[in-house]
């Protein structure tokens, strides 16, 4: 009878080990599948944060060459001024001294 009682036992803490090594299974999967979710979860966050960050740059940059492009038109458009200026005064200058030859050729 103790032989019997003592398979018993064993056969129930054999029984009692399976069934702590499938539910230690169990737990494994739900926290593997847990900590894949997160993962997930994070990638997404993480490219999401890149996709603002990109677009924030990009908006950034082309601001900045607008700016530039903004400025080199304005000094364009000041040299251009400048330049006309000078072209209109030089022309009144040539006008005058075409006039005076003129009028020096009719007075002689």
């Amino acid at each position: 009878m103790v032989k019997r009682e003592v398979l018993d036992e064993i056969r129930k803490a054999e029984s009692d080990v399976a069934q702590k090594v499938a539910k230690a299974k169990k737990e494994r999967e739900v926290l593997l599948v847990a900590a894949r979710q997160k993962a997930r979860e994070m990638v997404q966050a993480s490219e999401a944060e890149a996709e603002a960050l990109y677009k924030k740059e990009i908006a950034r940059a082309r601001a900045e060459l607008q700016r530039d492009l903004d400025k080199i038109k304005a000094d364009g458009d000041k040299a251009t001024a400048v330049a006309r200026a000078k072209a209109e005064m030089r022309l009144d200058q040539a006008v005058e001294e075409i006039m005076m030859e003129f009028e020096r050729s009719i007075d002689v």
